[in-house]
């Protein structure tokens, strides 16, 4: 299957090197990637969505790029030779590269073969998150003269404080979830049996859902492997039947653990006799 950028992704790029090209760079750094990706309307409706202004990240971002705290900042006071020694020596295109291979990776993984705008979105805040220990990860640089994921860390930063964590984010793009939801109060009995569901989505890896499996409903390996392969073909599956008291407390660790590790896995607790109808 062949990978490529849709349209929309192609003017994300291109935008991205506008930006850089404004800033006096030949390359384009995470900063400009995020600002380009702000311009997109449907990564504006995810933030939007997710209670976060675009229009203030935009500004938050280029106010950043032109403080003296930027690696790419650049002013008139500054002498000669440090002008020639940017000039010889750019800051580099590792990591919007590195974004779009890890965007490329996942729509890979996900069976797709159109990365969008959301997906370079979604791997920019998974390879700038400092708990992210997934593969891409980028380590950070002490080279003023690099673009490294740390430069783009305060309006990411910004964003995260404001609720826009890189779970709160995929659970958007894989669920549809928006923050402040609240669960209303189940009415259930204790005792009553309910059916577990697993949400199939395109960032929770398969390792991570064998093991939650195991450790928290007791399945073997063999069981966790073969219901995990059934809700990433089917989407949905039912994990297991158990009293609600027993299923609730399960669910809610299920997906701590999830958001710990920085994955988006949702899992639903429904009455059997409506999990049947």
């Amino acid at each position: 299957m062949s990978i490529r950028f849709s349209p929309q992704s192609q003017v994300v790029l291109l935008r991205a090197q506008e930006e850089a090209s404004a800033s006096a760079l030949l390359w384009p750094c995470a900063e400009h990637l995020l600002l380009a990706l702000l311009d997109d309307p449907t990564v504006a409706e995810a933030l939007l969505a997710l209670e976060t202004d675009p229009r203030r990240v935009a500004q938050q971002t280029r106010d950043y790029l032109a403080s003296p705290r930027s690696p790419t900042f650049s002013s008139r006071a500054e002498t000669w030779p440090r002008r020639v020694w940017r000039w010889l020596f750019p800051p580099i295109p590792g990591d919007v590269l590195l974004i779009q291979r890890r965007a490329a990776v996942q729509v890979l993984l996900s069976g797709r073969s159109d990365i969008t705008p959301l997906d370079l979105l979604a791997a920019l805040f998974r390879m700038t998150d400092p708990r992210s220990a997934a593969p891409g990860a980028v380590e950070l640089t002490e080279d003023p003269y690099r673009c490294a994921m740390a430069t783009v860390a305060h309006p990411m930063t910004t964003m995260r404080q404001s609720g826009v964590t890189t779970v709160a984010l995929l659970r958007y793009l894989a669920h549809g979830d928006r923050p402040r939801a609240r669960e209303a109060p189940s009415s259930l009995d204790p005792e009553a049996l309910v059916d577990v569901h697993l949400l199939n989505d395109e960032y929770t890896t398969m390792e991570f859902v064998v093991a939650v499996l195991g450790d928290e409903l007791g399945l073997s390996a063999q069981e966790a492997s073969d219901l995990a392969l059934r809700v990433h073909w089917e989407g949905v599956g039912v994990v297991g039947t158990l009293p609600y008291a027993v299923a609730e407390p399960a669910r809610r660790r299920i997906e701590e653990r999830a958001v710990r590790a920085g994955f988006p896995l949702k899992v639903l607790v429904v009455a059997a006799a409506e999990s049947e109808g």
